[in-house]
């Protein structure tokens, strides 16, 4: 029963709440409860009540809270809460923060420090709630970077499947739809929002603070407050001992009252008794705490220390003693910010500036963090004083990248303020920050100073003109990038490995300029240049760039080539070889699966793996890739579990807004169209009246809108939307999407448009592509025997199309099959193929491509007979994939996520999407349920300690 304190008063629902939170991590089923309020409205009171709670209860708190100083830097926020830092004792904490602050730990590269940290962490997590239920405070979250917010709304994903309760605590704030903030909050099972206390509530709070009733002038005093109880409580702290007296009686005000002893006390006072209380102390006490005031609300007492440069203990247990701050382990937090405010306010913006420089200076004297030293060189005015400009030009690569927007902005002011040559330094750090954030006119406009200056040292300027070329080119300005690299190609004094990896690189873009067969000869050069250099990294970006160029039949092996030169273990941890290797990997997979080849499936497993255990921006890419290989070959409970995995801001990106269309197309013939319908909205393709026809859309979209055109009955629109595969370029890009023909000529068909049929049929049969994919080959075969009539040869194709695992497309020949044979008038040959493409209908749960097809065949009398629904059959332990039920055994087993990643080599995020797919399927809440009904079943749950 949690206790109804004082400070609690009017707060009965919200406790209740609370208490019904603690109860589910209790039973194994986490959440995350949202706190929301006014500064003072009882956030942090609530939280300690609640802490309070599952402490009893036998359950860990951690809390931490977010610092306005550190907005800019990455994770600041969750490593707070988890008590990240490089002097833990715990040795998984020390690597995460060695790993925040640019160092590489146990000697592996990461292309994304804090990605990797995070991931990190949340192994972290997982680990502790398998010991016990775990409660994690998230204060102020108002403050906290977007990078924290991200991690709490993965966490939440997690948390229903754990006993893991999040409590993020924020005021109420403005927040653009689709923030990180807003995603958080929106998705928190549980919102409180706190609001003031009524009369009756502040009466009960004061009665508890001062053993009496208010008297009238006391109460109007209290008024100011507006039900605040921080407010409230404040009011009655900063009063003193001459400001209150209490009443026999025989005053003017009821006995057994508190009044005022000054008719004329009003709010304007109350900073003056602040001041007053501040004053008590001694002056070197106020000036230390002055220091603390700059360090941030809550602040680390060591590092006051060494700001102080002496022992901060008295002081502070002088300011502990006239409550202004509360003491913890090894930090302190003010009691309230009006508190801080009068620390600091007062200080004029020049002393201001000066005393965070000196906190900077001495904390980088000192070895802490470098983010800590950055943030309040932010804080600090310009000009940057001559020691910040050596500390910024001196950082190495991968601590810039743990906080690129952090460090963009300081090298930006340190840039203008510097002469030659330390310029020219910032000058280069300047430009990788910008690439990493995808600034790219800030590459080009810092690689113009920066290249010139850099004189004799040929080889970093040909990796600086890369970097601008790579900028340029991801501008589209192909033109200008094709001239960048040059000079260094032809430069005699550039080593053999840059001018092999320029070559590469703007052979690369040659293609996009429409001359393959220069890109062809160029790349074939760089190759031969990288060989002769033994330089992997050359071979591998001259392998990249021949791909696309080299003939389809030769794309496999030249990403295969580039994948296994990079693989080895020399340059397992090199970032720029990991991310070209990452890239190349992703590549091969998407053309793997277009040829039906099973290897894409094992390509993909084990570079998400990678990229989730080096932490880089291409983990979206791959999760893209791997959505659109189940989408393509019929597996779509799968493909949604990717895209599921992905942030709602990188499905926001135009490069993704196929999978949006990957999760329409699936709601349409699931028949699920209010869902689809959302999907497209999410896309940018809103509902078009009846009579219009939409703007040209992307590959998968454009189905969609077909699919919503056709769900309300619009059939003529959504053969309009279709038919625009017609005017579709005659280029690789137009073959990739040969499978949009097969759907046009079936509408067409089925309209009567039989000279649109014959159109699509024409088009797709005239390949860029030369060989075609096998994806490819087999759609256009089904193409033209749809248009032939051809029942026996779609049988052939159908078959075909099951080798490959193209299962949609395997239903849609067997369909075209039994309809040729339909109109053949071989009624009795037409049954099988119709019933084995429902079949898959059903087995996929396509409800709408059940009910048409049944309507379109039930006119020659081919009905399917009734047997169980397929939604029926996809619940409950039959329902079950083989992995899935491996998973549900080692779950039983006791082994995390990541336990479970780890022994089947696949990605942790994978592992996670499937429990949540485990238990949906087996209407359960959490995975102690799951255990106890694996247990039940005969499944063994003994513990297992996992390998390390």
């Amino acid at each position: 029963m949690l206790p109804n304190v004082p400070l609690t008063a009017g707060r009965s629902s919200e406790l209740r709440l609370v208490g019904q939170a603690l109860d589910d991590i209790g039973r194994g089923r986490g959440g995350c409860l949202w706190i929301e309020g006014d500064p003072g409205i009882g956030k942090s009171h609530l939280v300690g009540v609640l802490a309070a709670e599952a402490s009893a209860r036998g359950h860990e708190v951690l809390i931490g809270h977010a610092d306005q100083l550190m907005q800019t830097f990455p994770l600041r926020t969750a490593a707070a809460v988890l008590d990240i830092a490089t002097w833990s004792a715990d040795l998984e904490r020390s690597r995460i923060a060695h790993l925040l602050g640019g160092a590489h730990p146990e000697h592996v590269a990461y292309l994304d420090p804090v990605l990797a940290a995070a991931e990190r962490m949340i192994e972290l997590v997982e680990r502790m709630c398998a010991e016990r239920p775990l409660v994690l405070v998230f204060e102020d979250v108002h403050w906290s970077d977007d990078a924290s917010l991200t991690f709490i709304e993965r966490l939440n994903r997690v948390a229903g499947q754990v006993p893991l309760l999040l409590v993020p605590t924020s005021r109420p704030a403005v927040t653009e739809p689709g923030s990180a903030r807003e995603a958080l909050r929106s998705r928190a099972g549980r919102r409180l929002e706190l609001g003031p206390l009524a009369p009756a509530e502040v009466a009960t709070l004061v009665r508890a603070r001062l053993d009496a009733d208010p008297g009238p002038r006391l109460s109007g005093l209290l008024e100011v407050a507006e039900g605040n109880p921080l407010y409230l409580c404040e009011i009655l702290a900063l009063l003193g001992r001459d400001d209150l007296a209490a009443d026999d009686g025989s005053g003017d005000h009821p006995a057994g009252t508190v009044e005022l002893t000054t008719p004329d006390l009003v709010p304007a006072r109350l900073a003056e008794a602040l001041e007053r209380r501040l004053r008590t102390l001694p002056p070197e006490h106020a000036q230390a705490l002055r220091w603390a005031g700059l360090l941030g609300e809550s602040f680390s007492i060591d590092d006051l220390a060494v700001v102080l440069a002496e022992d901060p203990g008295p002081a502070l247990e002088s300011a502990a003693s006239a409550d202004l701050i509360s003491l913890g382990r090894n930090r302190a937090r003010f009691r309230h910010k009006l508190i801080r405010q009068t620390l600091i306010d007062p200080l004029s913006p020049a002393v201001r500036d000066g005393m965070h420089d000196h906190i900077a200076r001495t904390l980088a004297a000192a070895y802490r963090p470098d983010n800590l030293v950055a943030g309040h060189l932010i804080a600090a005015g310009d000009p940057l004083a001559g020691w910040a400009l050596d500390w910024l030009s001196a950082r190495a690569e991968t601590t810039l990248y743990t906080a690129p927007d952090a460090y963009s902005v300081l090298l930006r002011r340190a840039v203008s303020a510097s002469p030659a040559p330390r310029r020219s330094t910032l000058l280069r750090q300047l430009m990788l920050v910008s690439f990493w954030l995808g600034r790219d006119d800030a590459v080009v406009e810092a690689g113009e100073e920066a290249i010139p200056a850099l004189g004799a040292d040929r080889d970093l300027t040909a990796r600086l003109r890369i970097q601008v070329l790579r900028s340029l080119a991801r501008q589209r300005r192909f033109d200008e990038a094709l001239t960048v690299a040059a000079p260094s190609i032809h430069d005699a004094k550039v080593s053999q490995v840059w001018r092999a990896r320029a070559l590469a690189w703007q052979a690369a873009v040659q293609a996009f300029v429409g001359d393959p067969e220069e890109a062809r000869a160029a790349s074939h050069r760089a190759l031969d240049l990288a060989t002769e250099a033994a330089d992997p990294l050359g071979i591998a970006s001259a392998h990249s760039a021949l791909a696309p160029v080299d003939g389809a039949d030769r794309m496999i092996g030249h990403l295969q080539a580039g994948v296994d030169v990079l693989s080895t273990d020399a340059l397992s941890n090199d970032p720029e070889a990991l991310d070209l290797r990452l890239q190349m990997a992703g590549n091969l997979a998407a053309r793997l699966g277009t040829e039906g080849d099973p290897r894409a499936e094992a390509v993909l497993a084990q570079a998400l793996t990678i990229a989730e255990r080096v932490g880089t921006y291409r983990t979206c890419t791959l999760r893209a890739h791997a959505a659109g290989y189940y989408f393509e070959h019929g597996r779509w409970d799968e493909a949604l579990l990717h895209i599921e995995q992905m942030d709602a801001s990188k499905l926001r990106h135009p490069a993704f807004a196929y999978l949006l269309g990957i999760r329409a197309v699936i709601a349409y013939r699931r028949g699920a169209f209010a869902e689809g319908a959302q999907a497209l909205l999410d896309a940018g393709v809103p509902e078009p009246a009846a009579d219009e026809t939409p703007a040209p859309s992307g590959p998968v979209v454009t189905d969609a809108a077909a699919l919503r055109a056709e769900a309300a009955g619009r059939h003529d629109q959504a053969l309009r939307i279709r038919a625009q595969y017609l005017d579709l370029p005659n280029s690789a890009q137009r073959d990739s999407r040969s499978a949009e023909a097969m759907y046009l000529i079936r509408l067409a068909r089925s309209l009567g448009e039989e000279a649109t049929a014959r159109a699509a049929c024409d088009t797709v049969s005239a390949v860029a592509s030369s060989p075609p994919s096998e994806d490819g080959r087999l759609t256009i075969a089904a193409c033209q025997a749809v248009i032939a009539g051809d029942g026996p040869r779609l049988l052939e194709i159908a078959e075909e199309f099951l080798a490959g695992q193209w299962l949609t497309y395997a239903a849609y020949a067997f369909e075209e099959a039994a309809a040729a044979l339909t109109e053949a008038g071989d009624m009795a040959a037409a049954r099988a193929p119709f019933l084995r493409a429902t079949d898959i209908y059903d087995e996929a749960g396509l409800d709408w491509d059940l009910r048409r097809a049944a309507a379109r065949f039930r006119a020659y009398g081919i009905r399917r007979a009734p047997r169980p629904r397929g939604r029926d059959t996809r619940t409950g332990w039959s329902a079950l994939t083989e992995t899935e039920m491996q998973i549900s055994h080692l779950v039983a087993r006791g082994y995390t996520n990541s336990d479970i990643a780890r022994e089947m080599l696949v990605s942790r995020n994978t592992v996670q999407s499937h429990v949540s797919k485990i238990l949906a399927k087996l209407d359960q809440s959490s995975r102690a349920e799951l255990a106890r009904e694996v247990v039940l079943r005969g499944g063994s749950a003994v513990p297992a300690a996992p390998n390390p």
